[in-house]
């Protein structure tokens, strides 16, 4: 039967609803019906038209010289609406999240009828087929209704699918994107809001409501017709540009060109961590952000705007292989080219949480203790030590650990970086934590000195730097319970008068460096102070008288 058909050029007309339901508009759809060998006007009116009394009408806008007679050949205008139409399922041939069609729960291969509406959640997204190949693209916060999937014509036989096709959608919030196929049409394909029908007969194009009830159209190919629904305004847009149409609009919208894609070649291949997160400090204008499990975009998960200077933060994802998409969003919310690129998440088993040394502790070379709360579903750990960021030479790399601490020996001094990971009990080997640098410094020097050449001060003397402060003791036992003198120095020197009591002294320092690093205390110096014999002196006659 579609072979008696041919397009013709027209202009929609009428409220959505009530044109497919078959009151007239303002000015008819028609198609174009060629008359076949066979063709009378009684079996017309039984396959093809409405009613017998439908053909008056028909006869009446195409001047026939005979309404009695036609001829094979003949081409014959006839409205629309005086056409026979059968409704015809749709399909839901894709779902991901939270999607319900009528408050239930709306599964991928789900059959749709007139009426029926399609609701996504935050983290959802559907596409809908329709009979005619066409296809909705519904991503997440948005409410769709399929108000028409009509076919006109009768065909020819069961295995017939030609006829002329019809199909309406209206937005109830969020937005839609649209992917009409080229094919004969009895009317566009169309696209209502509150405040604005979108029609077109084969492309690719955008339509959102946002709150204010303003309708944004934006064309990726072909071209569309943007009208008010109270058809007082309206425009032909292009591909490569958009419209926004505001409520109670009395002037035709604009057409605005699309901004151009933006630039992700700074979004990295790999994210290591649950929160996936990117900054795309190039960007002046507001980004709309997709991502889905798809490089064709059906599956949306998560779709956000990003205002300018802001970190791009996509949270709930799990590991595996993602889609991401962006466009600019223009000064009235038009989106402009999609900009795509693919991504890996591999965030699990999540590290385990480094708790000591801290991030930029400081400490003496020698034993350095490690420690992190593991994660409860490993079973193991991998620890690595080194002494530069990258790792690429690790001093220390340990993936057998099964406690929550390691200790190692680290004899020089100098900057060194650790990070454990988690290792699952088959092998799946988590990504490594961030790194956390630690400083270890040289133990102190032994000192030097003793008593002074006049025996009445002791003279000690070490290494250390201009800048250090030195913290100086002087104790009468080697666990420096009895300090008989401290001080704290500006230089790596001390001189301090000689004790009064004679005996065994003990002498160590430490050093304060200007970030506020103490270092650990020097070895212990011993230093023997004989018993001074010339108070004696006085009591010499006494002593002698006794001998």
């Amino acid at each position: 039967m579609c072979a008696r058909f041919r397009s013709p050029p027209c202009v929609l007309a009428g409220v959505v609803a009530a044109a497919l339901a078959g009151t007239a508009g303002a000015a008819d759809d028609t198609i174009d019906f060629r008359v076949r060998p066979g063709d009378t006007l009684i079996g017309l009116s039984r396959q093809v038209f409405v009613s017998a009394a439908a053909w008056r009408e028909i006869a009446r806008l195409n001047r026939l010289p005979d309404p009695n007679r036609i001829q094979p050949g003949q081409t014959l205008r006839v409205p629309t609406r005086l056409m026979r139409s059968t409704a015809l399922a749709a399909r839901l041939v894709s779902t991901v999240g939270e999607v319900s069609v009528g408050g239930a729960v709306a599964e991928t291969g789900a059959t749709l009828v007139e009426g029926q509406a399609v609701q996504t959640g935050a983290n959802g997204s559907a596409v809908v087929e329709l009979a005619d190949g066409s296809r909705m693209r519904v991503p997440p916060s948005s409410l769709a209704e399929i108000v028409a999937s009509r076919r006109y014509g009768a065909p020819e036989s069961a295995a017939d699918t030609g006829g002329w096709f019809a199909g309406a959608m209206r937005l109830v919030r969020g937005s839609v994107e649209m992917f009409a196929t080229q094919i004969r049409r009895a009317r566009p394909l169309e696209v209502s809001t509150p405040t604005a029908v979108v029609g077109v007969r084969g492309t690719h194009y955008r339509v959102a409501l946002d709150e204010s009830a303003a309708t944004r159209s934006e064309v990726l190919e072909g071209r569309v017709r943007l009208d008010a629904t109270d058809r007082r305004s309206g425009a032909d847009l292009a591909a490569g540009f958009g419209a926004v149409l505001d409520p109670g609009a009395d002037r035709a919208p604009a057409p605005i060109a699309l901004p151009a894609a933006p630039d992700l070649s700074a979004v990295p291949a790999r994210f290591e961590r649950p929160l996936v997160r990117f900054p795309l400090a190039a960007e002046t204008v507001p980004l709309r952000v997709q991502v889905a499990e798809d490089a064709a975009f059906d599956r949306i998960v998560s779709d956000q705007v990003s205002q300018p200077g802001t970190e791009v933060r996509i949270a709930g994802l799990p590991d595996g292989p993602w889609h991401l998409r962006a466009r600019r969003l223009d000064a009235r919310g038009l989106g402009g080219f999609d900009a795509a690129r693919s991504f890996e998440l591999k965030a699990r088993p999540e590290p385990p949480a480094s708790s000591r040394p801290r991030a930029n502790a400081k400490q003496a070379v020698g034993a350095v203790e490690f420690a992190w709360a593991r994660n409860v579903e490993a079973a193991r750990v991998h620890l690595q030590v080194a002494a530069d960021a990258g790792f690429a030479q690790p001093l220390i790399d340990r993936s057998d650990l099964d406690g929550g601490e390691a200790r190692a020996e680290l004899p020089a001094p100098g900057t060194y970086f650790w990070r454990v990971a988690s290792v699952k009990a088959d092998g799946d080997h988590g990504p490594f934590g961030d790194a956390q640098r630690f400083e270890l410094r040289p133990n102190p020097e032994p000192p030097k000195g003793g008593l002074g050449a006049d025996g009445k001060t002791i003279v000690l003397s070490w290494p250390g730097r201009p800048e250090d402060r030195q913290q100086v003791e002087l104790a009468r036992d080697p666990a420096f319970t009895d300090i008989v003198a401290r001080a704290e120095l500006p230089s790596a020197e001390w001189s301090v008068p000689t004790p009064s009591r004679s005996g065994t002294y003990y002498f160590r320092y430490r050093s304060v460096e200007p970030d506020g690093y103490v270092s650990p205390y020097s070895s212990t110096l011993s230093i023997e102070v004989p018993r001074d014999w010339t108070r004696l002196w006085p009591l010499a006659p006494l002593l002698l008288l006794l001998l």
